[in-house]
């Protein structure tokens, strides 16, 4: 017998806040212990939110695909990038932005974008390129390590650039969530530039893991949201 609709909005709750809270657990873990093994297993709880949301969908046919699966890539490559970054810098950086643009795609089918988006997009990546340019407290050990960075922080901006916009359009729940995740998103590789750049200490690593978890969480949340808002009668 097929489930009622307050029986699937318990299920996916249960489960998402579930995920959620493991992911909090592991944080607080690798902000106290530290180690590979407990960041690849947190970040594992926010890529299990966006899976379970996108399954979901799948078996509902929902007319939301598109943003659950490009959402759903967008974590699992942010989660391989983490794990990536470890090792290599630039390879990390990648897999980040190539999330990054999934993460624009996924709010691009929420709405299209427009000339706001752009214009907000396009004051982030601007005051972004002028600190990695002209900052002297930062140290770049390689020419090339300033270019990646500069290249990511124009990536990411249009990606907080859209989440703004959309929130700005469209003042929901779903567009609410994205805002406050993407905007800890872009705090936390802030933090990041300071942790691997500059002498700002243990702090801005900190900072920077400890805004991580709860970005993503957010994002995978607003895939819980915008499944139970589709059921809604």
């Amino acid at each position: 017998m097929k489930c009622s609709l307050k029986k699937k909005y318990v299920r996916l709750l249960t489960v998402n806040l579930a995920l959620m809270a493991a992911v909090f657990v592991g944080n607080y873990f690798f902000l106290t212990v530290g180690g590979l093994a407990v960041k690849a297993v947190t970040g594992a709880g926010f890529v299990g939110m966006g899976l379970v949301n996108l399954f979901c969908v799948l078996v509902e046919k929902s007319r939301r695909a598109g943003f659950h699966a490009t959402l759903a890539a967008g974590l699992v490559l942010a989660f391989a990038g983490d794990v990536q970054i470890v090792f290599d810098f630039v390879a990390g950086a990648a897999l980040f932005a190539a999330g990054h643009i999934c993460f624009f795609v996924s709010f691009w089918v929420l709405d299209r974008p427009r000339l706001l988006d752009l214009a907000v997009s396009g004051g982030i990546c601007l005051a972004g390129a002028c600190f990695l340019l002209f900052a002297p407290i930062l140290r770049f050990s390689q020419g090339y390590i300033r270019a990646v960075c500069l290249v990511y922080a124009l990536i990411l901006s249009l990606m907080v650039g859209k989440a703004i916009g959309n929130f700005a359009r469209r003042r929901s729940p779903i567009t609410a969530v994205i805002l406050v995740g993407s905007i800890l998103f872009f705090f936390s590789d802030l933090m990041l530039v300071f942790d691997w750049f500059s002498n700002a200490g243990r702090m801005a690593g900190l900072l920077c893991m400890g805004t991580y978890y709860p970005a993503e969480c957010l994002l995978a949340f607003s895939g819980t949201l915008a499944l139970l808002e589709a059921e809604k009668p």
